[in-house]
């Protein structure tokens, strides 16, 4: 399988905002938002995003015969979604706000091809980032088999440069959208979510990434993640071009024959240009 250098580049409120999507589906959602980029908000349009079987299966190591199939139904899945926010208004109200992700989607089966227009609200958050923002390259993602293993990978990216994430445990269960049956009971949170990503995220991608309980009392309150800072590569310097020697000087018999040899060839270029033969612009003095 090829691997690209697709980034995904998402606010971190937009990450913890998504709601119900399976493993299928973000990953449609990921490779359509690994493509943007900030022409496709020049328009007044929603930016439509070409996906082809091809995209698929180079970034997720789906199978060829079943991608097409796949990706279409996790598309309509897509559709289905949408991002939540909640806000307070300037009363002082509690609000809640449901944004679809998509607006529509064409599908070509015999091309094998869906193009996907995305929802131009979300674009301060897609593109115009102006606070925290999580980047990573889809393909480290891409190998990874639970849904909980990604987003809990999304988490562990927003913190990179430090290599720390502390979280309460009631913003794990959200951000995990962790069913009930997992908040009342820590001892499975920890069997069914935390260990398996983990141990996930430690084969298919190597980061090291590490976890603890925090209690207060008896009760486990928060996580703490700790996983190697990961650095910004730079570009190696280019090589210092050692010093070139100088040539050594020409005698007055070279020097002679040089310019020669340049008025020939200026003799030879006249008699291109105009037509004559070259032997009689040599006879002219």
């Amino acid at each position: 399988m090829e691997t690209s250098d697709l980034q995904v580049t998402m606010a971190n409120e937009l990450i913890r905002a998504a709601h119900n999507l399976s493993l299928m589906e973000k990953r449609v959602l990921m490779l359509a938002v690994s493509k943007l980029d900030s022409s496709h908000f020049n328009s007044p349009f929603n930016p439509t995003i070409d996906l082809s079987v091809t995209d698929f299966t180079n970034e997720f190591g789906i199978n060829q015969d079943s991608a097409y199939r796949e990706l279409k139904k996790a598309v309509r899945g897509v559709r289905k979604r949408y991002v939540r926010f909640f806000y307070k208004n300037k009363r002082g109200a509690m609000c809640e706000t449901d944004v679809s992700w998509t607006t529509k989607a064409t599908y070509t089966d015999r091309e094998g091809l869906i193009q996907l227009s995305l929802n131009r609200d979300l674009s301060p958050l897609l593109i115009h980032l102006k606070g925290h923002f999580t980047q990573y390259k889809l393909s480290r993602a891409g190998a990874l088999r639970s849904v909980y293993s990604w987003r809990l990978f999304e988490l562990l990216m927003q913190f990179k440069r430090t290599g720390i994430l502390k979280i309460d445990l009631d913003e794990f269960y959200n951000s995990m959208e962790a069913a009930p049956t997992y908040r009342k009971d820590f001892g499975l949170l920890r069997t069914r979510i935390i260990e398996p990503a983990v141990k996930e995220i430690r084969e298919k991608d190597g980061l090291k990434v590490k976890w603890e309980a925090i209690k207060t009392g008896r009760k486990v309150t928060a996580l703490k993640f700790t996983f190697p800072v990961e650095q910004q590569n730079s570009l190696p310097l280019p090589k210092p071009i050692p010093p070139q020697p100088k040539p050594p000087a020409l005698t007055k018999a070279q020097e002679a024959a040089r310019e020669k040899a340049a008025d020939l060839a200026h003799l030879k270029k006249l008699a291109e240009l105009s037509g004559e033969p070259l032997e009689k612009l040599l006879k002219r003095p």
